[in-house]
């Protein structure tokens, strides 16, 4: 991170170090696929379908945290490289895929310092990290290692969104995990991935469904009965998300940011 300038390189580390207290507060036996929340996979499963065939891609995984979605795409046929800031983590994240059998290059390393040759990638997954990161940096350098025809899928979340907006004034009352340092996107901080991408598309993703996972932050452990409901009622709420999103103006009070771009 020596060309960084010193306060980014401050801001990573201290990503780092937030992000290290968050992963070792976790227990070791969420390391399972199976017990993933419903709507982050969901959610993963979206962003993945982007990036097209993963028979022998080689995609790059950024801010891979536990890394589940390495290790979806790994299953899936693909070379990853999960990169992460936290150490901890990583380790997590290595853990997981012994569990699971598949072999991920695992690299400590933020986006806005990508140490890898230019068109080094067929395709780049980023799952709610780009809005921990400088962004004009950050695009920049995903441009440089993807490849000409590659494609960069990311899901964010929005600023614009009312419930999760006063979620996080007053997060700290409940069992909510963030870094200090993090910014959700609006739809105008796009500019930045458009000056290195050729095209640049979104969509919004969740509108009534984030009240149901309002309703599981309410208690530090969700109980195994709210769980049941609140998944039950996913199944409904999200194609209904999907049919009031189509209605215009409602797309910058989603509560994700989808984004696929192309070089």
């Amino acid at each position: 991170m020596a060309e960084l300038p010193f306060d980014l390189i401050e801001r990573i580390r201290q990503e780092a170090v937030e992000n290290d207290d968050i992963y070792r507060q976790r227990p070791e036996d969420i390391l399972d696929l199976s017990r993933q929340h419903y709507c982050h996979v969901e959610m993963l499963n979206w962003a993945i379908s982007q990036l097209g065939n993963l028979k022998g891609a080689r995609i790059l995984d950024v801010g891979i945290g536990e890394g589940f979605s390495s290790v979806m795409m790994a299953l899936a046929g693909a070379q990853v490289t999960g990169i992460e800031v936290s150490g901890v983590a990583l380790a997590r994240a290595e853990k997981l895929a012994k569990r699971c059998g598949v072999t991920l290059n695992l690299q400590e390393m933020p986006g806005e310092d990508l140490r890898f040759e230019k068109n080094s990638f067929d395709g780049i997954l980023c799952m709610s990290a780009y809005h921990h990161m400088d962004q004009e940096r950050a695009a920049s350098e995903f441009d440089r290692v993807l490849r000409p025809t590659g494609r960069l899928a990311m899901m964010e979340p929005l600023a614009s969104n009312p419930p999760a907006w006063f979620y996080r004034r007053i997060g700290g009352l409940f069992s909510r995990a963030a870094t200090s340092r993090e910014t959700p996107l609006r739809v105008r901080d796009l500019k930045s991935l458009r000056k290195y991408f050729a095209k640049v598309e979104w969509r919004g993703m969740y509108l009534l469904s984030v009240g149901l996972l309002g309703m599981e932050r309410l208690q530090k452990e969700p109980s195994p009965w709210l769980l049941r409901f609140t998944q039950s009622a996913f199944r409904w709420s999200s194609p209904l998300d999907s049919a009031l999103l189509r209605i215009p103006g409602l797309q910058r009070i989603a509560w994700k940011m989808a984004i696929v771009a192309e070089r």
